[in-house]
């Protein structure tokens, strides 16, 4: 970037996000200093900027260090004292990495080692370059740190799989991976030379005809890539439609008009996903970027996020970036045309043919996501440019098939419309398939923007008698894809015996159509429960929760406490504007939440609710626990904080305390104390967002507006204060 664009980012950042009051500071600060330049950026507004910058000294060494700035202030380190990369000390410490390279290159002694640094996300990972000289000659090798245990292992999989691959020949498709550091979450590859080759394809002093035998060339690679038999993580369009989806809010803040295209984009998107088909070994990233060209081999790089998917996701990630280059370098476009179809027809020739619509849609997201990273990483000079891509985008959104489902939303009422919706989706489940019909139809609930609950009365589910439904509705339809695999999982997992403690049954639903069916669940919610009942009530309460965190089922999505706090300083925006006299006791709360979210060692990652209060929980002769919408893998201390903050607003405080004691001595003996710290912590979390609840008249407990509100609201935002004092 420009010394103008770093001008213009400072002055714009200044203004575009007063919640962070120290970025241009920092910004202006880092522009001003000799040898200086910017390396990565990632802009959440209103909740921290991370600026990694480049450091050159004047005698031509290289260093990072990088700022993370938040609401709170800006705090700098340099990147080997990154504290979410505790093995970089080490992979950047030439003593330590001459003694572990020297006996495992079987070279002889090393002589030397200049270690530099090439690449640096901060708390995420580095990539170092390590110069030897041993009595063999020079080695170039190239390290990459990681920023856990968990991510290494993950990372270094596919790598180490296709080095045993006999098969798979690695000398042509990636660098030999040289060794794995393990207690350092370290890789370390041999070096390539050569040139990028997204640099190859635009490049107008290489023939257009030489740059198509390249992209044909490049199809061929990742066709091989594609064919290898190698496990990895498995992902899909519902995962990458909520990263992309949740990766707006930067556009959003710096071009409201570009955030409502993108927007409408991905809600078309959404309405229809393709079908997986085939999974394949997939690079989980990949571009032209990520491949040297060494005269006429190409050598891929950076497997770090491979995984299994459809074919089409590499193919249309490709793709999106090949119409960028169009898009920024208007002279070469046809060229770059050209080679992308040369790209699709080398990959078919060895592959074979590939779903133009599938391809479509993973390109239409991959072009989403690639606009959405211009405005996260704060790229200034390339946001006059971004809505030239749009409009290609918005052409190829238009040309996706029209056979995309309408949208249930004006029909969930008309029981007719609902039997020809529902009919071919329960008619292999149904024990009368001939009689099946919708005969009844009524609203639950009804969240604007959000989803829709109902109950529908179904006959022909099972013999002469009639089957209570309930019906989800999402405005995004990838969301009903995503609850309805955490019924499944759950249903299929630790809940599956069909005992004392349930999750409903899932039913086969038009999940295309955003709409997701289980069976109605029996029995009275616990909040309306009192006396022995309740307490019985909170002790199975409790077992089920102990059943769900010491389960082994790993749901899709995970908690994110960025995420969080940044929906926490939105909760108390909401209670500040609706009781202006509370603005700063909701601030007070969301700051101190924030701070202590950032610093409260993590727990255990194991499968919660997200939302467990007595609501939720229905008693019967079992007990079953509903609304696993947002359940996920995080931290078990939020389940528990959360049940037992809308225990406390029970209106009886003896009563409320007793059974909160009973709920967790009984989660205590089956799956041990929690930390009280971190219980305490989401404790603050869950009160701020009862005072939200509160101001907005939803959640289970709710006050008319007026003095009785006010006084609740307050309570709220008093009882987490209280909770960060703990």
């Amino acid at each position: 970037m420009s010394a103008g664009a770093f001008a213009t980012a400072d002055a714009s950042l200044a203004g575009l996000d007063p919640a962070l009051p120290h970025l241009g500071k920092v910004m202006a600060e880092a522009s001003r200093t000799p040898g200086f330049s910017r390396h990565d950026t990632r802009w959440t507004p209103g909740e921290r900027c991370v600026l990694a910058y480049r450091v050159t000294s004047l005698a031509g060494t290289e260093t990072f260090v990088a700022w993370e700035v938040t609401p709170e202030g800006a705090t700098r380190h340099d990147y080997r004292a990154d504290p979410a990369l505790p093995g970089l000390a080490a992979a950047a410490d030439e003593v330590a990495v001459s003694d572990l390279l020297g006996a495992r290159l079987g070279t002889g002694m090393v002589r030397g080692c200049v270690i530099e640094p090439v690449r640096y996300r901060p708390g995420s990972r580095c990539v170092l370059r390590y110069r030897l000289r041993t009595d063999a000659g020079t080695h170039v090798l190239y390290a990459k740190v990681f920023g856990s245990t968990g991510e290494k292992a993950s990372a270094s999989t596919v790598p180490a799989a296709l080095t045993e691959l006999a098969t798979a020949a690695p000398r042509w498709l990636l660098a030999r991976l040289v060794l794995t550091w393990p207690d350092h979450a370290v890789l370390v590859h041999e070096g390539v030379g050569g040139r990028c080759l997204s640099d190859v394809l635009r490049d107008p002093a290489v023939p257009p005809r030489a740059r198509a035998r390249l992209a044909y060339r490049l199809g061929t690679l990742l066709a091989r890539l594609h064919g290898l038999p190698v496990a990895a993580p498995t992902r899909n369009g519902t995962d990458l439609l909520r990263v992309v989806s949740d990766s707006l809010a930067a556009v959003r803040k710096v071009d409201p008009n570009a955030g409502r295209r993108l927007t409408a984009v991905l809600d078309r998107l959404s309405s229809w996903l393709p079908s997986p088909g085939a999974q394949v070994l997939g690079h989980g990233g990949f571009r032209p970027g990520q491949v040297v060209a060494t005269g006429n081999r190409l050598t891929l790089l950076d497997l770090d996020g491979a995984c299994r998917c459809a074919a089409e996701r590499d193919l249309g990630a490709a793709l999106a970036h090949l119409l960028w280059q169009g898009v920024r370098h208007a002279g070469e476009r046809p060229a770059i045309e050209a080679a992308a179809r040369a790209f699709v027809a080398g990959y078919e020739q060895r592959a074979g043919l590939v779903d133009p619509d599938a391809l479509s849609w993973w390109q239409c997201l991959a072009l989403v996501s690639l606009a959405g990273r211009r405005y996260r990483r704060l790229e200034v000079d390339s946001w006059h440019r971004v809505p030239a891509l749009l409009d290609c985008l918005e052409r190829l959104v238009a040309a996706l098939p029209t056979r995309t489902p309408a949208p249930l939303a004006g029909h969930l009422l008309d029981r007719h419309a609902m039997t020809r919706a529902l009919r071919p989706e329960l008619v292999p489940v149904a024990a009368e398939p001939a009689g099946l019909d919708v005969t009844a139809a009524r609203q639950i609930k009804h969240a604007p923007g959000r989803r829709t609950v109902l109950q529908y009365v179904v006959r022909g589910l099972r013999p002469g008698a009639p089957t209570r439904l309930i019906g989800k509705t999402f405005a995004q339809p990838h969301r009903a894809a995503l609850a309805d695999a955490n019924l499944r999982a759950l249903a299929d997992g630790p809940f599956k015996d069909r005992g004392a403690l349930r999750v409903p049954e899932p039913l086969p639903s038009p999940l295309e159509r955003g709409l997701m069916l289980y069976r109605h669940c029996g029995g009275v919610p616990l909040d309306r429960l009192d006396g022995l009942p309740a307490l019985a009530g909170v002790r199975a309460a409790a077992r089920w929760l102990a059943r769900l965190h010491r389960s082994e089922v790993v749901l899709a999505r995970r908690l994110d406490l960025r995420a969080e706090s940044a929906d926490a300083r939105a909760w108390a925006s909401l209670v500040a504007d609706r009781e202006p006299g509370l603005l700063g006791l909701a601030w007070r709360l969301a700051d101190g939440w924030t701070r202590a979210a950032q610093l409260t060692p993590p727990g255990a990652d194991v499968p919660i609710h997200k939302d467990f209060h007595a609501g939720h929980v229905l008693v019967d002769i079992a007990v079953t626990v509903i609304d696993l919408d947002e359940a996920r893998m995080g931290d078990p201390a939020l389940d528990l904080a959360h049940f037992c903050a809308y225990l406390d607003l029970r209106a009886d405080p003896a009563q409320a305390d007793a059974l909160r004691r009973a709920f967790l001595d009984e989660y205590a003996t089956l799956a041990g104390r929690p930390a009280l710290g971190r219980t305490a912590h989401f404790g603050a979390y869950t009160w701020l967002k009862i005072a939200k609840q509160l101001v907005l008249g939803t959640g289970p407990h709710r006050c008319a507006e007026g003095p009785a509100r006010s006084r609740e609201v307050a309570r709220a935002l008093q009882r987490g204060l209280e909770c960060l004092d703990a």
